[in-house]
């Protein structure tokens, strides 16, 4: 995977937005103003998801490709090497999905209804 199809991912979200609120080396990915994913274009092909602390020390062990997100909370960010032969491409996107799930799961009533129009 590269990050043009790690983006194409992220955008597939519904109601999905990106923004560079860190400067031009840094694209984000939100939804609802809260920020799901990222792709720190400095740093390669790399894509930076929220993920579960309670699922965090399971899945570093499980790949080397995934690690503490670099500028991030540590147990509540993911940072993966997505051109590494592991996790799959489909892993990927999974895990994207996951992410943008934890975001909604963490919204307002009402944000969620403005989301489901």
């Amino acid at each position: 995977m590269n990050i043009e199809e790690a983006r194409e991912i992220c955008l597939s979200m519904r109601k999905a937005t990106e923004d560079m609120p860190f400067g031009d080396d840094y694209v984000a990915f939100r939804v609802m103003d809260k920020i799901f994913a990222g792709l720190p274009l400095e740093q390669g092909n790399m894509l930076v998801l929220k993920w579960s602390p309670d699922e965090f020390d399971d899945l570093c062990e499980r790949y080397s490709s995934i690690t503490q997100a670099w500028h991030w909370h540590k147990k509540h960010w993911i940072q993966i090497q997505i051109d590494a032969d592991e996790p799959s491409d489909e892993e990927i996107r999974n895990m994207v999905s996951r992410a943008y799930e934890l975001v909604v799961n963490k919204l307002t009533k009402a944000q969620k209804a403005q989301l489901a129009e």
